[in-house]
């Protein structure tokens, strides 16, 4: 499955210093929750992050689309 970055998820992990590798390692092996609405959370511990990182995507015309991603301010 192809991914897509929107601008919002990029300027967010220049913002808290993500890679784009760390993101595609937390959709492959973090926690995921559905949303009624059809958007997938995906939350991770990362080494070198004193917090989880949470994605928030959503599948489009067999594309992951990632919305955002963030610090989780709470531990898992």
């Amino acid at each position: 499955m192809n991914i897509i970055f929107t601008r919002h998820s990029k300027q967010r992990m220049k913002l808290y210093n993500i890679s784009e590798k760390t993101v595609i390692s937390i959709i492959e092996t973090g926690k995921s929750n559905e949303m009624d609405d059809g958007k997938i959370i995906y939350i991770d511990s990362v080494e070198n992050f004193p917090y989880p990182i949470k994605v928030i995507c959503k599948i489009e015309n067999e594309l992951l689309v990632i919305i955002s991603c963030y610090p989780f301010k709470r531990r898992i």
